[in-house]
């Protein structure tokens, strides 16, 4: 686009990318709009709500694509876009540890901006060489943190496949936990059921008073509502 044509990707200091001032709340909601009222996402958009979708990938025939301002090789068989001669470390070492490699680099990048600092405050013309070196460590960082994305992707199944099996046993352990609960209530009702049959057959023999007989049932109900209420908590 013709905004992004204008931006210097090579500036030591890039300026932030024009088209973000068309990131309000306002042109959300005339997108929103639009894509209701046609029905999905129209073909055609003014300039500042078409800045709010992303780009499309590159085609299936891109040979090349565009990150930190330089044209990278699109090659599918290989884990680096970059040419050996930029990269930093040997991808085809099989004892290459990608999280000790990325703390190196990482390191090392720290260190060429605080050399950069130093150059910068005692002649600022001198920037671009050490701007070279940070440029060519950023672009090794990102050549090893895609290398590690099959690893990231791994662990992330990992990580929901435990947290499953530990919903579903702390579910088995509930629903254990419940059942004993139910049996004991059961057990416990068969108790009171005998007992009251015991009692029935003792009042049949015995003429107690009515006050007598209304709170004994009451007992009875109250017992046996705080068991419910037991085994619902």
């Amino acid at each position: 686009m013709a905004e992004q044509e204008t931006q210097l990707p090579e500036a030591p200091f890039p300026a932030p990318p024009p088209f973000w001032r068309h990131f309000t709340t306002a042109n959300e909601e005339k997108l929103k709009e639009l894509e209701s009222s046609a029905g999905g996402p129209p073909e055609k958009l003014p300039i500042p709500l078409a800045y709010l979708r992303p780009p499309p990938p590159p085609p299936d025939t891109a040979e090349v694509y565009t990150t930190f301002g330089q044209n990278q090789v699109i090659d599918p068989t290989k884990p680096s876009s970059l040419p050996r001669d930029q990269l930093l470390f040997n991808p085809d070492d099989p004892n290459l540890n990608h999280a000790v490699l990325l703390s190196r680099l990482t390191k090392s990048l720290m260190l060429n901006f605080l050399e950069l600092t130093g150059v910068l405050s005692l002649d600022p013309t001198q920037y671009e060489e050490k701007m070279g070196d940070i440029r060519q460590l950023v672009l090794n960082i990102h050549v090893v943190i895609n290398m590690y994305r099959p690893h990231q992707a791994r662990e992330s199944v990992k990580e929901m496949l435990e947290g499953i099996l530990e919903d579903g046993q702390r579910e088995i352990e509930e629903s254990d936990r419940l059942k004993q609960r139910v049996e004991d209530f059961l057990g416990d009702l068969g108790k009171m059921e005998s007992h009251a049959g015991s009692e029935g057959l003792a009042q049949r023999n015995t003429t107690p008073a009515n006050g007598a007989k209304s709170d004994a049932k009451m007992d009875e109900q109250r017992r046996m509502w705080q068991m419910i209420h037991d085994m619902v908590d």
